[in-house]
This record gives structure tokens, sequence and C-alpha cells, in this order.
């Protein structure tokens, strides 16, 4: 897995655009509260945080945007099989 993106740090959020593999679009925002992912044109994730926690990180973003693509990659297997 190859990804390639380029990160915006923002007064209030993080976000980062690029591609998968080389060929497949990603997108990911943080706001700190709440992010979300988006991976080729029709798989997105978004998740609420329960806690309001201070800026969001490159660190932290760099982990959910990884734990996103692992869950894209386990739901593309799941979807082959079946």
């Amino acid at each position: 897995m190859t990804l390639k993106v380029k990160m915006q740090e923002r007064p209030v959020e993080l976000v980062g655009k690029g591609t998968i593999d080389g060929t497949i679009p990603f997108y990911f925002k943080d706001q700190g509260h709440r992010w979300m992912v988006r991976i080729g044109d029709q798989w997105r994730f978004k998740q609420h945080e329960a806690i309001r926690p201070t800026l969001p990180s490159v660190t932290s973003a760099r982990n959910k945007m990884y734990w996103a693509i692992a869950q894209f990659r386990s739901q593309s297997r799941h979807e082959v099989v079946s």
C-alpha cells in the first residue's frame, strides 16, 4: 500500500489530499472533535469524538488515516469474496 498525501495545517483543522496506490483518490479532514475520510468515489467514514480534544495533531491524523485505509481494504476484500 502506498499512501501519498499532502497535509495542510489550517487554524482549526488538518486536511490531507492525495492518493492510495497511485490512483485511488484520498481525502482526510480532522477537526479534533470529528474527522472524516473519503477513499475513491464511494467509500466514506465519519467519526465524532465523545470528548472534544485539543486541536488535531499530524501524528494522530496519520494514525486515523492508516486505520481508515485498513477498514477500506478489509471491507473491499469482503465485497469481493461475497
